[in-house]
Parts: structure tokens; C-alpha cells; sequence
């Protein structure tokens, strides 16, 4: 008898979890119920007349409700801190900022200081000659710092958050055609991703998160076009080039760079702060044991099929940052002596549903739900293959194995309880709240077999030019991510926030 064909690997995400402090209810819910209980007591305790009757009654609905009923993924009593943050910074008004930087160009040198260029005649670092005004917006606290790892293979960059204690090194990935391959590579390839993430969830990783991002650039074709001058195996005269050639002048604005990003970071907590303290501490050890991780994760991406281009210096970083703010009409503010601009938005215009950095408008969006069916390694494509300018940013944080047993078992403990409440309390199971403890028993299975937990979320930001760009960009990201089998949540009143989860920061977790 012949063998049947071969079944393929099928990857199925867990829904989100909404686990609460007493039967699934969230402490906000909580208290806002019982906000209106409150008031519903006063108010009979006073005078239990019919009306009053009518107004407790009005009132605790209104709480349940607030409690209770979604309004664009989020009950009344979840958007209150946004709306309360966006009243009060609107206000205060503190909604539109500025980078605070002198008009010749703040500049970033390879020792994390800053400095003012005159265009043209200085070749060294100078102190300013007074002190910028700095922003109170979400850029607040970064420092790029250059470091030489001394492996030879020149400078690093490291962005330092002050807020966060955190350093973050970014790494250049090549692409291998993903799409292109087949079912087997493809699978092989995934495998080979997960053993290297496995290796940053043991105990005393320093590694606090990591971060992949894959930018989608619209491009006029003149990369493509120096690809095939510098690469063409066949003499410029030979019509196999031609026609070729005649096809890529042919695609100009439908040609898109896709860029993909890995950014790595530590924090100055815990282990990596021991570390720290042994090598000597502060912002230099730290930054040598984070070139320690990358060195070694270079070497992991290597064994798995994942080649790293480079580790990104100062200039690059800088560039990156530019495209992510600017797309592809950015230009780099940078100045002949120093070479590195300031990366971060120097204009930052937040409105409810959308965010203008600079010339140009974002919107960002949170991946509330992964496909809850089987899909294959390749199911993001649509996403991160069309032509709207857009970036897809993943932060994960690894878990020790130690402390993911522990919320595995804290899990399972607490949805055994909720299903008790809920069956005296008279309430239905919902298949959702089957479908959180099969989860929960299998993540803890997984774990008994040796298997690595991470703590995930993603984010999609959309770019454009104009307003109305924007909007037909935001339909055609939307469109392609229910293809995707993803439940996308744009971020209204928390944009600005949203959009540094889609730079090489590795925010994005609470």
C-alpha cells in the first residue's frame, strides 16, 4: 500500500484571556456595580417612594451596563482612564509637542551625548550651547548610545529608556522568500524560529523582551532597478535582461521594500541587574552584556536558517526610525560632522483615531484575537505582502519555566473556581470560557514536556501622506487581516502611545 500524503502542520492560537478577580468579573467591574448598588441603597434608604423605586433601578442598570456592554471592544468602565487621559492632556494642552531642538539640527553622538551642528564647519562633539527643551510626550528619555562590542564588526547602537531601565539592540534579518517555499521548509523554518526563542525563556535569561517587526515600504523601483544592474548574471545587451528590465520599469509604484527588524532588550532588573553589578555596573555593562545575548543570538539565527545582516549602528538605527516616522519620503536630519539625526518625531499631533508625526499620519491598531482555527506557517501573508505602507511589530517576553508553571497551575486553579461560582450563581458556560480552561490545561501540558511560554502581543500601524490616504490604507490593512483570521482593535485616544509599539522599542506589554 502507498503512503497517504503527508499532513501538515497546523498552528492554532488560544483566545484572550479575560480571567477576573471573582467569576470572570474585572475589578472595575466590580466596583462600578457596586457603585450602583450604593446608590440605589441611598437613594431608597432616603425616601422609598415609587419614583425612587424607578431611579435605583435606572441606576444599577446603568452600572451593569457600563460593566458589561461593549462599545468598540471595550466596556465603559475599561475606557475611562483613556478618555480621562485624553481630557485632561487636551486641557493642558499638551496634545501637540515638539521635539524642543535647536533649528541647525540636534545630533546624537556615539557616546549618547548631544550636540549642536552648525552645517558645515565642526568635525567634533560640542556641548549645546544652552539646553534643549525637552518633549513631555512618549519619546521622553531615549538616548541612542554607540558601543563597540569589539568583535570587529564596528559600532552598535543601543537605545537606552530612562522611564524603563531598559537597552535595546536592533538586528537587520535577510529575507529568504518564505512565500516561495515549500510546505515542509516552510514548517522546518518555523521549528527552527521557536528552538531559538526557547533558548531565551530559561532560567536567568537576561533577555527581557524581544521584538520582530516587518515594515512594508512602497518604493518607486529604484532599488529593484540597482539589484539587477550590481546582480544581473547575463550581459546588459541580452534580451532576457531587457525584457526584465522593461518589466521592472514597468511596476515602479506598485515595487514595496519589505524590511524585517529584531530588536532585543534587557532591563536593569533582577538578573541582568546582578550581572550588571558584577561587570562593574552602569550604562557600559550594561550595554556589554547585551552585546553578549545579541553575539549569541546571531549565532542561534545563523544554526536556524535566519541570517543576520548587521547589527544597526547609530546612522542606521537613525534611518530606520526616519522610515517608520516618515515613509518613504523621509529624509534623514541628520548634519555632515556627526552624521546621526535626531530619530524621533520632531512635530507630534495626537487626535482620537489617528496620529500625524512630522509630515506624515498613522493609525496603529492592536491584534486582539489570533486565529482560533488551524492555520499554517504562512498565514500573516496577506498582511505583510501587500503594498500599503504599514508596519507589523510582535513583543514577546520570555517566561522562566519555573514562574510559567506557576500562573499554568494559578490558571488552571482560578477556572476551576470561576466554573464553581458560576454553576451556583446560576450562570451559563459559554463556549469561550470552555474554550480559556481547555487552554489552560494545555498550556500546562505543554509545559510538563518541556515546551517555553512567552507572554505576546502584536500591533499593525498604517502610514500615509495624507488624511485620505490614510483611510483607504486603513480599509485595505482591515481587509487584509480578516484574511489573516485576525480581530484587529484600533487604539482610539491612545495613538501615540500605540505607535512607539511599532518602532524598535519592544513596548507593547504591560
Amino acid at each position: 500500500m502507498g503512503e497517504g500524503p503527508m499532513r501538515r502542520t497546523g498552528y492554532r492560537f488560544g483566545p484572550l484571556e479575560r480571567r477576573g478577580l471573582i467569576a470572570g468579573w474585572r475589578g472595575g467591574q466590580i466596583a462600578v456595580v457596586a457603585a450602583g448598588v450604593m446608590v440605589a441603597i441611598v437613594v431608597l434608604r432616603r425616601r422609598p417612594t415609587l419614583p425612587a423605586i424607578a431611579v435605583a433601578l435606572v441606576a444599577v442598570a446603568a452600572c451593569v451596563a457600563a460593566a458589561w456592554w461593549p462599545v468598540a471592544g471595550r466596556t465603559a468602565e475599561q475606557w475611562l482612564p483613556t478618555v480621562v487621559r485624553w481630557g485632561a492632556a487636551g486641557a493642558g494642552g499638551a496634545r501637540r509637542r515638539r521635539a524642543g531642538v535647536d533649528k541647525r539640527g540636534h545630533c546624537i553622538g556615539p557616546d549618547g551625548a548631544s550636540c549642536l551642528a552648525d552645517g558645515f564647519a565642526r568635525n567634533r562633539l560640542a556641548p549645546a550651547s544652552r539646553p534643549a527643551r525637552r518633549s513631555r510626550g512618549v519619546f521622553t528619555g531615549l538616548h541612542v548610545l554607540g558601543f563597540d562590542p569589539g568583535d570587529g564588526q564596528g559600532t552598535a547602537a543601543v537605545v537606552y529608556d530612562e522611564r524603563t531601565r531598559t537597552y535595546t539592540a536592533v538586528l537587520e534579518l535577510l529575507g529568504h522568500s518564505f512565500a516561495l517555499l515549500s510546505g515542509e521548509e516552510k514548517e522546518r523554518r518555523v521549528a527552527s524560529w521557536a528552538s531559538v526563542l526557547s533558548s531565551l525563556a530559561r532560567d536567568r535569561s537576561v533577555v527581557h523582551r524581544v521584538q520582530w517587526l516587518a515594515a512594508t515600504v512602497p518604493d518607486d523601483g529604484a532599488a529593484v532597478r540597482d539589484h539587477l544592474a550590481t546582480r544581473a548574471a547575463v550581459a546588459e545587451d541580452a534580451g532576457a535582461r531587457r525584457s526584465y528590465a522593461s518589466l521592472l520599469q514597468g511596476a515602479g509604484a506598485e515595487t514595496c521594500r519589505h524590511d524585517v527588524h529584531l530588536a532585543v532588550q534587557l532591563r536593569a532588573t533582577g538578573t541582568a541587574a546582578r550581572a550588571m553589578r558584577s561587570m562593574g555596573g552602569g550604562t557600559r555593562a550594561a550595554c556589554v552584556l547585551l552585546g553578549r545575548e545579541v553575539a549569541s543570538l546571531r549565532r542561534q539565527l545563523a544554526a536556524a536558517d535566519v541570517p543576520v545582516e548587521r547589527v544597526l549602528d547609530e546612522r542606521a538605527l537613525a534611518a530606520l526610525v526616519r522610515r517608520s516616522v516618515d515613509g518613504a519620503a523621509a529624509r534623514e536630519r541628520g548634519c555632515p560632522p556627526c552624521g546621526v539625526g535626531w530619530p524621533w518625531p520632531l512635530v507630534v499631533e495626537p487626535e482620537w483615531a489617528v496620529l500625524r508625526a512630522d509630515g506624515s499620519w498613522h493609525a496603529t491598531y492592536w491584534i486582539a484575537e489570533w486565529p482560533r482555527v488551524d492555520v499554517g506557517p504562512e498565514f500573516l501573508s496577506p498582511l505583510l505582502l501587500g503594498s500599503v505602507r504599514r508596519t507589523v511589530a510582535v513583543v514577546m517576553e520570555p517566561i522562566s519555566p519555573a514562574r510559567a508553571v506557576r500562573q499554568a497551575e494559578r490558571a488552571r486553579t482560578a477556572d476551576v473556581a470561576d466554573a464553581e461560582l458560576r454553576r451556583r450563581g446560576g450562570f451559563l458556560a459559554t463556549a469561550r470560557r470552555a474554550r480559556e480552561a481547555e487552554v489552560a490545561v494545555r498550556r500546562e501540558e505543554e509545559l510538563a514536556d518541556g515546551h517555553a511560554s512567552f507572554r505576546f502581543s502584536g500591533y499593525v500601524s498604517v502610514g500615509a501622506a495624507s488624511r485620505e490616504q490614510l483611510m483607504a490604507a486603513c480599509d485595505s490593512t482591515e481587509h487584509a487581516a480578516s484574511q489573516c483570521r485576525l480581530e484587529l482593535r484600533r487604539l482610539y485616544g491612545d495613538q501615540e502611545e500605540a505607535f512607539t509599539c511599532t518602532l524598535p522599542l519592544a513596548r507593547g506589554l504591560a
